[in-house]
């Protein structure tokens, strides 16, 4: 087999990079290093959020906003819900279990969602989130 394959049959190229790196980090925000990941994808979107690539600027602001607003539905139940109810309330304990099965594991199924997306070249809203419009 040549490496001089003809055009339809060499396999398209992933997405743009840091597209793709704006969903892995959303998605490593919520799994892996909370907080860390989520300063990175801050820092990649003041440097890139002007990409001449709308795919890429598309990324960076659907990733960047729904960590924003995860991040401060996450606080503002959480401490609610502490100070409603106290560490030493069983019902504390299953408001924040059934949070973090349903809402955190939403979040992480989209970020698969979005980065398949950003893989394949495709833009990408998150549901409820994600902002309208591309600015």
């Amino acid at each position: 087999m040549s490496a001089d394959r003809p055009e339809s049959h060499k396999q398209a190229l992933p997405g743009p990079p840091l597209a793709i790196a704006a969903e892995a980090l959303f998605l490593i925000n919520l799994m892996l290093l909370p907080g860390l990941a989520f300063l990175v994808l801050l820092a990649l979107w003041a440097k890139y959020h002007r990409h001449p690539d709308p795919l890429v600027r598309n990324h960076l602001r659907q990733t960047g906003m729904t960590c924003i607003w995860g991040g401060l539905l996450l606080v503002t139940i959480s401490i609610g819900v502490f100070l409603l109810g106290g560490f030493d309330n069983p019902w504390t304990w299953v408001i924040g279990v059934l949070y973090f099965t349903f809402v955190h594991s939403t979040l992480i199924l989209l970020g698969v969602l979005g980065l398949s997306r950003a893989i394949n070249g495709r833009s990408w809203r998150y549901p409820v989130f994600g902002p309208r419009e591309d600015a």
